[in-house]
């Protein structure tokens, strides 16, 4: 081996170990970044020609830099992390329904129901309270008064209650059209990043570790918003998105560099392609499922508590149907309950048509307090109105309660799932600190040898010149 072969393939492990080096410290800078998979350096040899001197020699070099990644591990991470934002998306919006709701709810499963205090609860039993009152003393005006109060109390707290559900609602609404707008920004992102990694890996095919890295940050942000399915695509390196549509038929969002389908958020559903997605996961999926579940059920309830209290309370002090109602009969839902607009305090009728003391009006409405109900019977509700409502927030005490265990179960499977991938992707400390060492000694060994090299050389110029 001559002295000139010997000082090129040194420098070239300078350059190997060098690159080696630098890789290591990337690994280190990106021990806490979950988004980062650790990368090593392939390193092989390439042989070396001195022509001039008709020798030739095998050099270490770095030929590519590999990424320590599991696909599957990748995927089960985005599947997990897709469940755990529905569901927190789901309690985050049933949160603000239980604030808008205004009521005092258990927490845990097997809650018996609503405080005795809360706010709804303790309206209805003070409007019947008052017509007791009323049957006591039917000609006092200040009872009539705080009775009409009463009443209006209760219907001013319906139409809140079921206003601000409706505003959770809309605010539900602007939350997926903004996924929406989200979803469509990462497909074009993850499209260019498809061609971006193809181009980088003509010649090394999986080199371009930044690339994937970003675009596996991509694909867990879009898990985020929606669920969707990841396969390769027909040029290496790149993958095709697909979601299913509400027959169960595949909808491709991208297709290698290209965003086949949009998504578009219709006021109902999420489409795209022309068709209704079937989502099982996601923010967007959370998202509808607390709109168009529980807190719907939650305004229907609600709206045929006020559609009993309307038609019960106007049958008892109203029996003939010509002298008057106490609510207005048109509003029937828990966003149109009122007092009918002609009563006063004046006006207000302890009987129909009876003497000053008479209460039979005052107590057929106080009874109804007791009275028990039956959609069997074609009533709007089962059991008392006071029960009725106090199972209502009850049932939705318990959603949320089943909720929070969902959430905290999932997030610790998603957690579990980010460590296993993390022991096999992520950066160890001990191991990256004895590749850095191993590295650093390489490389001075290799400074060390062309040094000698040199000097060998240097030795033999002033032998020649000295001859």
């Amino acid at each position: 081996m001559s002295l000139f072969t010997s000082l090129t393939s040194s420098a070239s492990a300078l350059d190997a170990d060098s690159y080696a080096l630098q890789i290591t410290g990337k690994n280190l800078a990106n021990t806490n970044n979950a988004n980062y998979a650790r990368e090593t350096v392939v390193l092989g040899s390439s042989s070396v020609n001195q022509s001039a001197l008709g020798a030739s020699n095998s050099a270490p070099v770095a030929l590519s830099v590999s990424q320590i990644r599991d696909a599957f591990l990748d995927k089960q991470v985005c599947k997990e992390s897709s469940i755990t934002s529905a569901l927190t998306t789901q309690q985050s919006a049933l949160q603000d329904a239980e604030a808008a709701l205004g009521e005092t709810v258990s927490s845990s499963s097997d809650a018996a129901s609503v405080d005795a205090g809360a706010s709804l609860s303790s309206q209805l039993t003070s409007l019947f309270n008052s017509f007791s009152s009323l049957a006591a003393t039917p000609t006092d005006s200040g009872v009539r008064q705080m009775l009409l109060q009463n009443a209006s109390t209760l219907s001013n707290g319906l139409n809140q209650t079921d206003a601000g559900l409706a505003q959770v609602q809309s605010d539900i609404d602007s939350q997926i059209q903004g996924g929406a707008a989200t979803v469509n920004s990462l497909l074009n992102t993850i499209a260019s990043l498809n061609k971006q990694i193809t181009t980088a890996e003509v010649s090394t095919p999986g080199s371009a570790v930044d690339l994937r890295d970003q675009r596996q940050t991509a694909l867990e942000s879009l898990a985020a918003q929606i669920s969707f399915t990841s396969s390769p695509a027909t040029s290496g390196g790149q993958i095709k998105l697909t979601a299913t549509d509400a027959s169960g038929n595949p909808v491709v969002l991208v297709d290698g560099n290209t965003v086949a389908n949009t998504v578009a958020f219709d006021g109902t559903n999420l489409t795209a392609g022309g068709a209704t997605l079937s989502l099982t996961s996601g923010s967007i999926k959370g998202a509808m499922d607390a709109r168009d579940g529980a807190i719907q059920t939650l305004r229907n309830s609600l709206d045929a508590l006020a559609r009993q209290l309307v038609t019960s309370v106007n049958a008892a002090y109203n029996p003939t149907g010509t002298t008057g109602n106490f609510f207005d009969a048109a509003g029937t839902t828990a966003g149109t309950i009122a007092l009918d607009a002609t009563l006063t305090g004046t006006n207000l009728k302890a009987s129909d048509g009876g003497n000053a003391g008479d209460n039979t009006i005052a107590l057929a409405v106080a009874g109804l307090a007791s009275k028990q109900f039956s959609t069997g019977a074609g009533d709007a509700i089962d059991g008392t109105l006071t029960q009725y409502l106090s199972g209502t927030v009850s049932a939705f005490g318990q959603t949320v309660a089943a909720l929070n265990n969902s959430v905290e179960n999932q997030t610790s499977v998603e957690t579990l799932v980010k460590t296993q991938r993390s022991s096999v992707s992520g950066v160890n400390i001990d191991e990256e600190t004895t590749n850095l060492m191993m590295y650093q000694k390489a490389y001075e060994a290799s400074s060390r040898f062309m040094s000698i090299i040199d000097n060998l050389l240097e030795t033999l110029i002033s032998l020649g010149t000295g001859a």
